[in-house]
């Protein structure tokens, strides 16, 4: 009995440490950038849930939501980290969404194989999308935009 339970402990400590240790790398091969094309660590997302953010300077309810997600992620950063993929028309329309709307968070390099593929696998079909991970990597939700339930999600 007190190996089971030795063993359970060191599975259950083993499982707890690799879902806080999720290599976003794999959801982000290309790396993430800032508003200025610098590359960002991507250690930034480490221990954090992790909102994909799908959007476009040039959507309507993206320019609307945009605001609110920048003053609930900068309310909630200890917690939350959001990476931008961009759908605009080019990358400077990318950045320079990103400065005018002040977005505290990097994004995936435009037409990156990384977010093509996030859009992909959850079937994105139109923006505004928020699609929330768990710490460890696992997708909580596609409708992050509930800003009420992404607090639910986040433990407050």
């Amino acid at each position: 009995m007190k190996s089971f339970l030795a063993t359970l402990s060191l599975l259950l400590c083993a499982t707890l440490a690799s879902a806080a240790d999720f290599d976003w790398k794999t959801r982000f091969p290309q790396g993430l950038v800032d508003a200025a094309g610098k590359t960002v660590d991507l250690a930034t997302l480490k221990n954090k849930t992790v909102a994909v953010y799908c959007s476009a300077h040039w959507c309507p309810p993206c320019r609307v939501f945009t605001p609110q997600l920048v003053q609930f992620a900068n309310d909630n950063k200890d917690q939350l980290a959001v990476v931008f993929v961009s759908s605009d028309r080019d990358q400077e329309q990318m950045f320079a969404y990103m400065k005018e709307t002040k977005m505290p968070w990097p994004a995936v390099p435009y037409k990156s194989a990384g977010g093509a593929a996030i859009k992909k696998e959850q079937g994105v079909s139109g923006i505004p999308t928020l699609l929330v991970y768990g710490k460890d990597g696992q997708l909580l939700t596609k409708n992050g935009r509930d800003l009420n339930g992404l607090k639910k999600l986040l433990g407050k």
